[in-house]
């Protein structure tokens, strides 16, 4: 295809999701999530099973950190750091839980997701780490700038750096885009809008649904241009607005 439809963090928020996908054209973009489909939201359930049936008829959806967490836990239910408000994995265990489950302790839960939902859980464990198109190279956290190959980069790294690869102008010929870090953290002006690099070679997605007023961004990207298409959905707004990639400075 000749476009692509990008999608980052949407943490449990399905509602704000299904607004987002309105503005997707299946036929002519290319459907790819970023990671962190769950977690701190309330329907991470619904989460992942939307994006599990939309990677069934085609689109690409990469693991993110929280993925990783979530199945860390699953097989070290003791690991208590996992249900507290940094990660949100509470939220999480919350929507997968069954009525008819007569689970109590951490152990019992974990056991009965694994044995309830073993092939979403099967989906989420080969997620890859990245996806190339084009221009562009596709990955939640992103990749160590000092490798010219940005392939080569850490499995690690691909899913939790941040400052060392916000602040560094990376050896890549591709344009990173990404997630992980709340646009809110990387714009001067402290909004989720999307986060573009003053070397244009870096584009910054995740508009911090998870935090008071922000917003569930996505983008449209087209070969042979440097247009990129934004739709943002906020609690109260939907904005859609276009904007020029600057010329790459390396």
């Amino acid at each position: 295809m000749e476009k692509v439809f990008v999608i980052a963090d949407i943490h449990g928020h399905y509602n704000r999701l299904e607004k987002l996908l309105t503005f997707w054209r299946p036929e002519e973009e290319q459907l790819i999530f970023l990671g962190d489909y769950i977690d701190r939201g309330k329907e991470s359930l619904a989460v992942l099973k939307k994006v599990k049936a939309l990677t069934e008829q085609g689109a690409i959806a990469l693991t993110g950190n929280h993925e990783r967490l979530f199945l860390k836990w699953l097989a070290e239910p003791e690991w208590a750091h996992y249900l507290g408000n940094n990660i949100g994995g509470t939220a999480t265990l919350a929507s997968l839980q069954q009525p008819e489950w007569n689970a109590n302790t951490p152990e019992e839960i974990a056991s009965c997701i694994i044995k309830y939902y073993a092939e979403l859980l099967e989906w989420m464990d080969a997620l890859p780490l990245f996806h190339q198109w084009d221009k562009y190279f596709f990955v939640h956290g992103g990749i160590d700038p000092e490798k010219e190959d940005a392939a080569q980069t850490e499995p690690r790294d691909f899913i939790w750096i941040r400052e060392k690869f916000h602040h560094t102008p990376h050896l890549a010929k591709e344009t990173v885009v990404f997630g992980h870090t709340p646009t809110p953290y990387l714009n001067n002006s402290g909004t989720g809008e999307l986060w573009i690099s003053p070397c244009g070679k870096k584009i910054g997605l995740d508009g911090g649904v998870i935090l008071k007023d922000g917003q569930l961004n996505g983008i449209v990207l087209t070969k042979g241009t440097d247009e990129v298409i934004i739709h943002s959905i906020s609690e109260n707004s939907v904005v859609t607005e276009t904007k020029t990639l600057p010329a790459t400075s390396y």
